[in-house]
């Protein structure tokens, strides 16, 4: 999935709002990215044969969410399993969006006990963490407690993952090749005989938008919240280095992997620009910089927006219209790559902090390897909060809808490997399958398997992410004019260390790229 959009997980290397890259060859000693089913591990099975039994474990495991009404149940029927296999119970403790990043800190701040934690670029950083000490090091709990879920992806995904040469994060295997887009509901594109084949680029959509303002009382053209969020694609894409949003990032097909401060480019410039032209033509709400997550997701539920900016993938528009109710079309704005920001965008991690790391790794090779657990913490319990209506195909219960559902989370991105899930709608069969052929298919960025360590520049990095937050929220929604508020975002990025960061990127890249040699 954004720094984050209105719904999922976006990158700043697409420049793009909302829950929607010429590179090297791949090698010829991938993994299969196909599911594993997975084995029946007893209690008494610790990872090693002839070790003794497991002792029990509560392991706590923190994620960004919506608390849902049948949490405790949907643990309760968790712990069933997990007590059976690896002698462990999980509590399962989710915080709201909007408080996930300040709650975080605290918790790593103070060394509070914990096990895991959804981490990725843009919630919970995942660099910064790393560079703090907070999540531990993965490579050998991998190997030992988890051998199936690193052999389900190839070694160049968990290359991306790696700092200073260690995995500190666990990837939850769903669409890498990203390529974000637009997707419009279905039912106002044909009322106003919009050929979704004939938009290429984000311009393409504002005679589209005009005749929603003229024609539609109470819809705006586009979805947006009030958080960091990038709401137009950029004139050209980034391959970002490190936090998604720190300055030094790489032109997508530079050969010479030059790093450039994206904040002083044209591309980010005229990204501003469009935004600003998008709200001041009423394409986005007026009152944006005060529309919370949960509002605006509600409002697209309640019909409030005509589309929004996501990852276009196998089976995007049947997702959104198993969230939202409504059928949608969608079209690419930019050409898919398998990115680092792309892997790292969705990962969980094991902290430092834990008392447990061996048995919560064992928990993770469950819930990316047994698809009964991962359904159950995605979709819920069976005939309660879903229905099969066919083979590996679910459906709402007879006179509940997604907004009545006791347990919907609409975050199996965050659980484990999508690839075990079920379809949410019978058109997406086969999604799983194609999304799959895209992660393989798809050209790699130039610079996977770079792992940036922003440890010499880690003061700095904090300094220009209090600048960022305090400027870069207006621009991106089109609330303030860049010509006036961008001069002084650079400005204030030099003072703050901006320029060393970027050095500091082009040094390491330099480095690697000789190392490679």
């Amino acid at each position: 999935m954004k720094k984050r959009n209105v719904f999922t997980v976006v990158t700043l290397s697409s420049l793009i709002v909302m829950t929607a890259l010429t590179g090297c060859s791949k090698s010829t000693e991938e993994a299969s990215s196909k599911p594993v089913a997975t084995g029946e591990a007893k209690p008494s099975d610790s990872g090693k044969s002839g070790e003794k039994a497991l002792e029990p474990v509560e392991l706590t495991w923190y994620y960004p969410g919506t608390v849902q009404k049948d949490a405790a149940l949907i643990q309760e029927e968790i712990n069933k399993i997990t007590k059976a296999k690896i002698n462990a119970t999980v509590k399962l403790s989710v915080i709201d969006w909007g408080a996930y990043d300040q709650k975080m800190n605290v918790i790593n701040a103070t060394n509070e006990p914990y096990d895991l934690a959804f981490t990725s670029s843009w919630t919970n950083n995942y660099y910064q963490n790393v560079a703090k000490g907070s999540f531990a090091p993965l490579d050998e709990l991998l190997t030992k407690y988890a051998p199936k879920l690193k052999s389900s992806m190839p070694a160049q995904f968990w290359d991306a993952t790696k700092v200073d040469n260690k995995i500190y994060g666990i990837i939850n295997q769903q669409i890498f090749a990203k390529a974000y887009g637009v997707f419009i509901r279905k039912d106002l594109a044909d009322k106003y005989g919009l050929d979704i084949k004939t938009v290429k680029k984000s311009e393409d959509l504002e005679p589209f938008f005009d005749q929603v303002l003229k024609g539609e009382k109470g819809i705006t053209p586009l979805a947006l919240n009030n958080e960091v969020n990038v709401t137009l694609p950029y004139k050209s894409q980034f391959d970002t280095i490190g936090d998604q949003f720190s300055p030094g990032v790489v032109m997508i097909g530079d050969k010479g992997l030059k790093v450039v401060n994206q904040y002083e480019t044209p591309e980010m410039k005229a990204h501003f620009e469009d935004a600003k032209k998008w709200f001041d033509k009423g394409y986005i709400k007026k009152d944006v910089t005060s529309t919370k997550r949960d509002q605006a997701d509600g409002d697209m539920k309640a019909g409030k927006y005509a589309a929004l900016i996501n990852v276009v993938k196998p089976g995007g528009e049947q997702e959104l219209k198993s969230k939202y109710g409504f059928e949608f079309v969608s079209a690419y704005l930019e050409k898919p790559i398998v990115s680092t920001e792309g892997i790292i965008s969705t990962l969980n991690a094991i902290s430092k902090s834990s008392k447990n790391p061996e048995r919560a790794m064992m928990f993770m090779e469950l819930m990316n390897t047994d698809k009964q657990l991962y359904n159950l913490i995605s979709h819920g319990i069976e005939n309660k909060h879903y229905v099969k209506v066919a083979d590996n195909v679910i459906g709402m219960p007879s006179g509940v809808t997604a907004e009545t559902n006791s347990y919907n989370p609409n975050s199996d991105w965050m659980f484990g490997n999508q690839f075990n899930g079920y379809y949410t709608d019978k058109s997406q069969v086969g999604a799983w399958e194609a999304t799959q052929k895209l992660n393989n298919e798809a050209a790699y960025s130039d610079l996977l398997g770079f792992s940036f360590n922003p440890e010499p520049v880690n003061s700095k990095i904090a300094q220009v992410t209090t600048v960022l937050n305090q400027y870069l929220n207006a621009l991106q929604t089109g609330t303030s004019d860049p010509n006036t508020l961008l001069p002084q975002l650079i400005q204030k990025l030099k003072a703050a260390g901006g320029d060393d960061i970027v050095k500091e990127k082009q040094a390491q890249i330099d480095k690697w790229k000789a190392s490679k040699k």
